[in-house]
């Protein structure tokens, strides 16, 4: 998928680890605070902060970039859950 390749390819450029990165923008994305991130992940508090602090130094549109390629992956994970949920009634 090309869009899992360039989200990859962003976090690592910028010193992120795609996995955290992506629960972090998704969670932060519904509201959650760090506490509550790192709560529900299992993620230190010191890490959210840490990541969501570079992603405040990031530039404004690099930010949406990854905040737009989260959300296409997060939508394909929901069809291909919605997919597989089908296959098994």
């Amino acid at each position: 998928m090309d869009v899992q390749r360039v989200y990859i390819r962003i976090s690592k450029s910028h010193g992120f680890k795609p996995p955290i990165l992506k629960e972090i923008v998704f969670l932060r994305g519904r509201g959650f605070n760090n506490l509550e991130i790192a709560e529900e992940t299992g993620i230190s508090r010191n890490t959210v902060a840490s990541y969501i602090e570079k992603m405040r130094e990031m530039q404004e549109t690099e930010v949406a970039e990854l905040m737009s390629l989260v959300a296409m992956l997060e939508a394909h994970n929901r069809r291909r859950m919605a997919q597989m949920l089908k296959e098994l009634e």
